[in-house]
């Protein structure tokens, strides 16, 4: 590796339940609001920045915010996530020598599972948390097919901060993989194939 090179490289872990972005390395930061930097390109603002030098610190981190997020028994999961959760790498590289600067961000997003209302046996604030999280996926998906189409002008990033926070992860100057996780049961048959139809998107 370059000697001249220097690395920089900060992680972010939040989560957005009931649509609000909440800050999962300190939990005091309930409602976050997402911004736009001088390039346009949104951000969350006042969320919690550490710096990491090993896989072995991000991997801390990670294991700090997890123990944060919100989580239900329902029927259909014994620990069903009821938020999306982002976690976020952002690196810096600079050439001391010729002062040139890169950056690059990676977002590892987990999205909140899709389960019918019906059968999970959500009442009160677990049937609130699956409807938004339902709407929030449903806007993903239409931003995603505006993206596919390639013919419209608009696309609905606003529909929601997740949508909107990963704007430039979905149409920008970037790169996007997304796994989809399905039921092996013949009972989630009709989520499986729902899920499905969502990653052929």
């Amino acid at each position: 590796m370059d000697e001249n090179l220097e690395f920089h490289i900060k992680v972010s872990y939040f989560e957005i339940y009931l649509d609000k972005i909440r800050d999962l390395l300190d939990v005091s930061k309930t409602n976050l609001a997402v911004h736009e930097d001088k390039n346009r390109v949104p951000y969350v603002k006042g969320c919690t920045e550490r710096f990491v030098s090993s896989p072995e610190e991000v991997m801390d981190v990670i294991d700090e915010g997890k123990t944060n997020r919100h989580v239900a028994v329902t029927n259909m999961n014994e620990h069903s996530s009821r938020s999306h959760s982002i976690f976020l790498i952002n690196i810096k590289q600079e050439n001391v020598e010729t002062e040139k600067k890169l950056s690059g961000k990676l977002y590892l997003v987990d999205l909140a599972g899709s389960e019918k209302v019906s059968k999970t046996g959500a009442e009160g604030s677990v049937l609130d948390e699956a409807k938004n999280i339902n709407k929030s996926l449903s806007a993903l998906g239409n931003v995603i097919s505006a993206l596919a189409e390639g013919t419209k002008t608009h696309v609905p990033y606003r529909d929601s901060k997740m949508t909107r926070i990963l704007q430039d992860s979905l149409g920008g100057n970037c790169r996007t993989t997304i796994v989809i996780c399905c039921s092996p049961s013949i009972f989630n048959e009709a989520e499986s194939k729902s899920t499905l139809m969502f990653g052929q998107r």
